[in-house]
């Protein structure tokens, strides 16, 4: 059974279902997510910090069943700014019904409205499910992500 969705911005009333899906991303991604941080989070969705933006799939009830966070980024061999696609989610049992495909063809109207040239994201080497949608509404790059991990004065778990 198909479900009608919504596709919104976030709005205070959606926090707690937003959170929700957010720990259950986190904890599937192995970086959990606490309050402090799903609250900074939640104030830069809803303050425009940081031109980090999202969308949110909420079913008629008000709940979240899926969430995409992007925000534009400069590309400097090609002095114009791009689309980065942070963080993309569905909830478990809303999973085969084309909400993150949905998700993010918006993101792609909204970076085609703001000039960017592309979206881009990255996806975990291991995960074939979300790979397989990938591998048909985008093309695959050969990139390999680097990272280096910073203390900051207040992060005390840092290496």
């Amino acid at each position: 059974m198909r479900t009608t969705l919504e596709y919104v911005e976030p709005q205070p009333r959606f926090y707690d279902g937003w959170r929700a899906l957010y720990g259950v991303y986190g904890d599937d991604m192995g970086d959990p997510v606490d309050d402090v941080i799903a609250l900074s989070v939640w104030s830069w969705l809803l303050g425009g910090t940081h031109r980090v933006a999202a969308i949110l799939a909420v079913d008629r009830d008000g709940g979240v069943v899926g969430f995409v966070h992007y925000r534009p980024f400069p590309r400097t061999l090609h002095a114009n700014e791009a689309c980065f696609l942070d963080d993309l989610y569905v909830a478990p049992d809303h999973r085969g019904r084309g909400i993150a495909a949905e998700l993010v063809r918006r993101v792609c109207e909204v970076a085609a409205e703001n000039g960017w040239t592309e979206v881009r994201w990255v996806t975990g080497s291991s995960n074939a499910v979300a790979q397989r949608l990938y591998e048909r509404i985008a093309t695959r790059m050969e990139l390999i992500t680097y990272r280096i991990p910073l203390k900051r004065p207040t992060d005390s778990n840092a290496p």
